[in-house]
């Protein structure tokens, strides 16, 4: 999931209107198909993955008449969504030239770095609420740094709201070290079921990582946001914090991305690569998952920062009073919206 986040964010750093109008010739973007029907024998669905390579090599002709990179991707992502109902399954391009391949190591070490990690946010609102919003969850022992350096800043607020409206997904060490931070007791993450090269199947029980100095959130109110555009491991986190009861989910209901993959994402060739999910999830405490369905918020609601601002301020318990505070929790009370407006003022 987070291989194919950070690619397309590479593709969006290097666009230019010649990387927008490169074309490839009918024989290269026939080449392109070929390899991504070859591919489908690593989707997790075998039954899936024969009516995906049907379709595709029943529209090689048109697909081969497609010169533009982005418009092949479209193309081929159009076909894959359509036959099998997952929006993982999906062609990105990302390089700024078909003569690269993919992006060298040091590229991406490059655009987790100008990303923050997928830290957006973290500050405190009026009032003592803290708030915690991330692009995407890191994989990487760096992104779990990054949420311990945030938690740490926003402990000794009094509930916390987390955005996931523009998280996409990602997942690995930043999810599970959040997590870790939530609860003394460790919370249960999702089940994630992998097929093998074989047609085997193996599981794999996914497990919070709590920081070495204990949780910092364990025990005060928590509101995550959610919209369409939550996605993949953004779900996975909600529905966690929802199927554990650790905080009220609000906004709007999330996209429906639940199959994940465990490998780097295949080459196409020319800079295309496919996103395959080798893998499905479902979640121990109720034995289902959020694939083609989404993460549906316990409050739903288009003002969702609003909502649970108002929420948290309602719920939050201030350890120490003074007139400042108390006339900043007053007017924060009085009107939400307004607080938050004056908070965005720089």
């Amino acid at each position: 999931m987070r291989r194919l986040l950070t690619t397309a964010a590479l593709a969006l750093c290097l666009a230019s209107p010649a990387f927008a109008a490169e074309e490839l010739t009918a024989k290269q973007a026939g080449q392109v198909v070929d390899t991504l029907v070859g591919q489908m024998g690593d989707y997790f669905d075998p039954a899936k993955a024969q009516a995906l390579r049907t379709a595709l090599k029943a529209q090689r002709g048109q697909l081969s008449k497609i010169h533009d990179r982005e418009a092949l991707a479209e193309a081929l992502s159009a076909i894959t969504l359509k036959t099998s109902g997952d929006q993982h399954l999906k062609v990105s391009v990302t390089t700024a030239s078909a003569g690269v391949a993919s992006v060298s190591d040091a590229d991406q070490a490059l655009i987790d770095q100008r990303l923050a990690y997928g830290l957006m946010a973290a500050r405190r609102l009026p009032a003592n609420i803290g708030y915690l919003k991330l692009r995407y969850f890191e994989q990487t022992q760096a992104g779990a740094d990054v949420i311990d350096a945030a938690m740490g800043l926003l402990q000794h607020t009094d509930a916390l709201i987390i955005d996931l409206r523009e998280n996409t997904g990602g997942g690995g060490a930043s999810d599970a070290r959040l997590l870790g931070h939530l609860s003394k007791t460790p919370l249960v993450m999702t089940r994630i079921h992998w097929r093998q090269p074989n047609g085997g199947e193996t599981v794999e029980q996914r497990q919070v990582s709590v920081p070495a100095s204990g949780p910092l959130y364990a025990d005060k109110p928590v509101f995550v946001l959610t919209a369409n555009r939550t996605f993949s491991a953004a779900e996975a986190f909600a529905y966690d914090i929802q199927a554990n009861k650790r905080g009220v989910l609000v906004g709007t209901k999330t996209r429906g991305g639940g199959n994940p993959a465990n490998r780097p994402t295949p080459g196409l060739g020319f800079g295309l690569t496919a996103f395959v999910p080798n893998g499905w999830t479902e979640h121990p405490l109720t034995g289902k998952g959020w694939d083609g369905v989404g993460v549906k918020p316990d409050v739903e609601t288009d003002a969702a920062l609003t909502e649970a601002y108002r929420r948290a301020l309602a719920v939050a318990k201030p350890l120490v009073s003074t007139p400042k505070s108390e006339k900043e929790r007053a007017d924060a009370i009085a009107d939400p919206a307004a607080a938050l407006t004056a908070d965005q003022k720089l």
